[in-house]
């Protein structure tokens, strides 16, 4: 397995920068986890051919789903040049909210499948679980496993106790880590912070932790990867067009 960055910003993106997305290769077969804005230009200089067996979109905001309606044209306009592309591409999604998913329902370019905690799901060789997340909309975390090698992918979410059991021995986890301690914004957060993303990875001794997700209006990411390795020391941010083996 090998998870490649396309985007690593949220809500907005950093100057030349692109928000969540990340193209996960699993032998043969290719996924997309989010597909944010700007994520498509940077798959295309990976995919050019745009083989991807499916797409599983964490939640609807757009800074993880606005090229998703961009997609659709590159994919109309392939097939109506006789390329050959998926069509009509599978996805999985949540069907809320409802204007957002009907954006996506009304161009018949995308097989989705609606989203729920629990789901599994099998593309090939490759075995999916989501679980649901704390985020303003539903959000679910895709845990994702193939080859004997498995990585966990959070999604949007604020701290939750049964995160390092979900998370439990993975090869691989790529965790929301929006905000420095500092920066923490009080109640009932939505994202996690980094230093709450190296406790879950330490807690659940996972092998590896990519923090993504950062403010697209700047942050200090070496702050960010201090407070990430006081709990976890082999954590790194994520950087953009960098591939990560599972």
């Amino acid at each position: 397995m090998k998870l490649t960055v396309l985007g690593k910003y949220g809500p907005f993106p950093h100057p030349g920068g692109a928000c969540s997305g990340y193209l996960l290769e699993c032998g043969r077969r290719r996924l997309l986890l989010d597909l944010g804005s700007g994520t498509l230009s940077r798959l295309l200089r990976l995919v050019p051919a745009l083989h991807i067996d499916a797409v599983l979109i964490s939640h609807l905001h757009s800074d993880h789903m606005a090229d998703l309606l961009i997609l659709r044209y590159a994919l109309q306009q392939y097939n109506a040049r006789g390329q050959d592309v998926p069509m009509p591409l599978a996805v999985i999604a949540p069907d809320t909210p409802e204007e957002e998913y009907r954006l996506l329902t009304g161009s018949g370019v995308y097989d989705i499948t609606a989203a729920r905690d629990k789901l599994r799901a099998r593309i090939g060789d490759i075995s999916i679980s989501l679980h649901r997340m704390t985020h303003p909309v539903p959000t679910y975390a895709f845990s994702i496993e193939h080859g004997g090698r498995r990585m966990f992918y959070t999604g949007d979410t604020g701290w939750r106790d049964d995160l390092p059991a979900l998370c439990a021995g993975a090869d691989l986890l790529l965790a929301d880590a929006c905000f420095s301690e500092a920066d923490r914004i009080g109640g009932v957060a939505a994202h996690l912070t980094a230093a709450e993303a190296g406790r879950i990875a330490k807690e659940a001794a996972v092998k590896k932790l990519v923090c993504t997700h950062l403010w697209g209006g700047g942050c200090d990411e070496v702050q960010l990867l201090e407070e990430a390795r006081w709990q976890f020391p082999d954590a790194v941010v994520a950087e953009e067009m960098q591939s990560y083996l599972i």
